[in-house]
C-alpha cells in the first residue's frame, strides 16, 4: 500500500484522523514500515474508539511516541504490543542497536483540563460567529492577564451573546470608517482590562465575504495543582503493573494541555517521595495500592519517565527525562542520552500535528465503525 491507501485502510476513510498520521508516514520511511506491519492492530484500536476523540487521542499518542523512537538511529527496532494487548503489558518494545538491550515503553496521554476544553469550545463558537460577519477586516484578540482566574471564563460564557453583539456592531461600523492599511484597538464592555481586540483593514484587496481571524493571545487558567495529575499517572498500579520485571521500563508522558510543564513532573515526584517516606498508607490505599510500602516496591519496576511531546518546553535538557535510581533495572547511560536527545529535537512532524484533526471532534462525538 502507498501512504494514502495505508491511512485510509487504518482510519477507514475518516478524514478527521487521516491527516494526523499521513504526514508522519510521508516523512519517515521507518515509521511507514512500522505502521504497515501493525496496520491491522492499529485499525482495530481506532475502530474500537467509535470516533470518540477522548478515546482516539491515546492511540495517536502511542503512534507519536513510536514515530519519535523511530527517528533515532540508535534504536534498531520498535515493536507494538508484542507482549499482548491485555492491560498488563507495555505499548512499545525497543531494541538498542549497539548493545542489543531490549526495553519497554508505556505511553500515557494526559488530556486537556475541563477548563481548557470549556474555553476552547467558547473560543471556537466566537470565531465561527465572527467569520460570518461580511467585512474587509481582520480581527485579532487578546484575552486575559497574569492573574487570570476561573471566574473570567464563567463571565465569558454567561455574556457570550453580548460579546458577539458588540464585536459584530464594531466590525460593521469600522468596515465603513477605517481606511485601507489602518488598524484600531477596542475593549469589550465589561471586560475592559482583560478582553481587547484589534481590527485591521489590509492594504491588499481584501474579501468582503467574511471577517478574517488572524491570531490571539489567550488566558492561562492554570491552578498550579496540575502536577497532581502527573502524580496520579505515576502513582497508578495499572501503569506500574504493565512494567515487566527484569527489564528496563520507561513511561512516556504526552499531553496536548498548555497547563502542564516539566516542573509538574518534578513536583509530582517530590510529593510522592515525601508521602512514601512518611508512610502515608491511606493516601496510597486510595490509589489502589496496599500501602506506601507496596507503592515503593512496584515503583522499582519503573526505570524512568520521559516527557515526549506537545507543550512541554523540550529545550529544558535533563528535566525532560527522570531516571529512577532505585529501579531494579537502571537505564543505561547510552540509552538515557538517546532518549533525552530524542525529545529535545525538532521532529519534522510535531505532536500538535498528530492531534490537530482529532481536536476538532466534539468531546461527545461518536459514530458507528464500518463493518
Amino acid at each position: 500500500m502507498n501512504t494514502v491507501e495505508l491511512v485510509e485502510y487504518i482510519f477507514e476513510g475518516n478524514a478527521r484522523f487521516c491527516g494526523s498520521v499521513l504526514c508522519g508516514l510521508q516523512t519517515s520511511p521507518r515509521f511507514e514500515q512500522f505502521v504497515e506491519i501493525y496496520r491491522d492492530k492499529i485499525r482495530k484500536k481506532i475502530r474500537n474508539t467509535n470516533n470518540n476523540h477522548d478515546a482516539v487521542k491515546p492511540v495517536l499518542a502511542e503512534l507519536w511516541v513510536a514515530y519519535l523512537l523511530l527517528q533515532v538511529d540508535g534504536f534498531s527496532t520498535v515493536e507494538y504490543e508484542i507482549h499482548g494487548t491485555n492491560k498488563r503489558n507495555p505499548d512499545l518494545t525497543v531494541t538498542h542497536s549497539e548493545s542489543g538491550l531490549v526495553f519497554n515503553v508505556e505511553v500515557k496521554m494526559i488530556g486537556r483540563t475541563c477548563v481548557e476544553i470549556r474555553f476552547e469550545t467558547w473560543l471556537r463558537r466566537l470565531k465561527g460567529r465572527i467569520r460570518t460577519i461580511p467585512s474587509r477586516l481582520a480581527l485579532s484578540m487578546d484575552i486575559g492577564d497574569f492573574n487570570t482566574r476561573i471566574d473570567l471564563l464563567d463571565r465569558l460564557e454567561a455574556q457570550f451573546e453580548d460579546i458577539v453583539r458588540y464585536i459584530t456592531t464594531t466590525i460593521v461600523a469600522s468596515d465603513k470608517e477605517m481606511p485601507l492599511g489602518s488598524k484600531k484597538d477596542f475593549s469589550v464592555p465589561g471586560f475592559e482590562k482583560v478582553f481587547k481586540f484589534r481590527l485591521r483593514k489590509l492594504s491588499r484587496k481584501p474579501t468582503s465575504d467574511y471577517t478574517s481571524y488572524h491570531w490571539g493571545m489567550f488566558p492561562d487558567f492554570a491552578t498550579h495543582n496540575e502536577y497532581k495529575k502527573f502524580g496520579d499517572d505515576i502513582c497508578d498500579p495499572e501503569h506500574l503493573g504493565q512494567m515487566l520485571p527484569d527489564m528496563v521500563n520507561i513511561l512516556a508522558i504526552t499531553t496536548d494541555s498548555s497547563m502542564h510543564d516539566e516542573l509538574d513532573l518534578e513536583r509530582a515526584l517530590t510529593s510522592l517521595g515525601e508521602r512514601a517516606a512518611k508512610g502515608e498508607d491511606q493516601f496510597f490505599i486510595g490509589k489502589r495500592f496496599t500501602g506506601a510500602a507496596d507503592f515503593i516496591t512496584q515503583l522499582e519496576r519503573l526505570s524512568g519517565i520521559v516527557l515526549a511531546g506537545a507543550f512541554f518546553p523540550v529545550r529544558s535538557g535533563p528535566k525532560v527525562l527522570w531516571c529512577n535510581s532505585r529501579a531494579k533495572c537502571l537505564v543505561p547511560a547510552d540509552i538515557r542520552n538517546l532518549l533525552q536527545a530524542m525529545v529535545c529535537q525538532n521532529p519534522l512532524v510535531s505532536f500538535e500535528s498528530f492531534m490537530h484533526d482529532v481536536g476538532r471532534l466534539p468531546a461527545n462525538s461518536s459514530g458507528s465503525a464500518k463493518a
